[in-house]
């Protein structure tokens, strides 16, 4: 993924609007210097190609770099740089966090993806949009670096009619309704509504399986409610793709891996703990 130069430029004038003091007054500036990042437990590297480029920025060179994705143990040697020490210095921290956030991001994203299909091998897990703005393009590829795809990049690509634009259009029947009428005006796009749990959750899919929607999404429906409900819905249309999401994690994605969904929707990925890298700065 392309990073804006304006970006990662931002990222130095916010961390060091006017200059490092701390090496300014040891007058250490202008000596040569190494910069190694090594991962301390075992992990799954991320943000290793953006990190790269924010050290080449400031022009400290990278001389080996891991690429995201690559699982490691402890002790392994991440990405190395060499620069003056005013630079190193000054790229050091901000390196460390995209690293530590970016490997964590990717380590919890490699175990949601192992947990779901230990139990069902076919079925996609994929991100959601939730996570703190501004850090998406990061997100998403820690997320890609673990296995997790994202499930929307956005408003302006997909349709996915939830309970609150349904209020507007006259509830899941006059949905139904429309639907012909909404797919002509969207040619190749695929048409997902969401649905919540409640009496007449099967009544409203199977309603909407018939005037041809493309997808449901299931959300915050407990998964025994789910078993058997795809297959009947794909009775009435085989084409249909069911996702589920909402409160899904390490200790339940299983349990929704068994019930016949095309892809596990979740967000659990973006708020892993940071992965625990260590830094060395030595003199050349």
């Amino acid at each position: 993924m392309l990073f804006r130069k304006s970006q990662i430029q931002e990222w130095y004038e916010e961390d060091v609007p006017y200059g490092d003091l701390t090496s300014e007054i040891l007058g250490i500036g202008s000596e040569e210097a190494r910069i190694l990042f090594m991962a301390r437990d075992k992990m799954i590297v991320a943000g290793t190609e953006i990190a790269g480029e924010t050290l080449a920025h400031a022009g400290v060179l990278p001389q080996s770099l891991l690429p995201s994705g690559t699982m490691v143990g402890p002790d392994t040697p991440i990405l190395s740089a060499r620069g003056r020490a005013a630079e190193v210095h000054m790229a050091w921290r901000i390196c460390l966090n995209l690293l530590e956030y970016s490997s964590g991001i990717a380590t919890k994203a490699s175990r949601l993806v192992g947990a779901a299909h230990q139990v069902n091998p076919r079925v996609s897990v994929n991100g959601t949009r939730k996570h703190f703005p501004g850090i998406r393009h990061l997100a998403t590829e820690a997320a890609k670096s673990g296995g997790i795809l994202p499930h929307r990049l956005g408003l302006s690509e997909s349709v996915l009619i939830f309970d609150h634009h349904l209020i507007f259009v006259g509830g899941i029947k006059s949905l139904a309704a429309r639907l012909g009428e909404i797919k002509k005006r969207l040619p190749g796009k695929t048409i997902v509504v969401e649905m919540k749990s409640g009496p007449a959750l099967e009544e409203e899919a199977l309603l909407l399986a018939r005037s041809g929607v493309d997808g449901i999404q299931f959300d915050k429906v407990q998964p025994e409610k789910l078993i058997g409900l795809p297959e009947r819905l794909r009775s009435e249309n085989p084409r249909m793709i069911f996702f589920v999401a909402g409160g899904i994690d390490e200790d339940n994605i299983g349990k929704y891996a068994s019930t016949g969904v095309d892809s596990i929707v979740t967000s659990a990925a973006y708020h892993a703990p940071p992965s625990d890298i260590k830094t060395q700065i030595v003199p050349l």
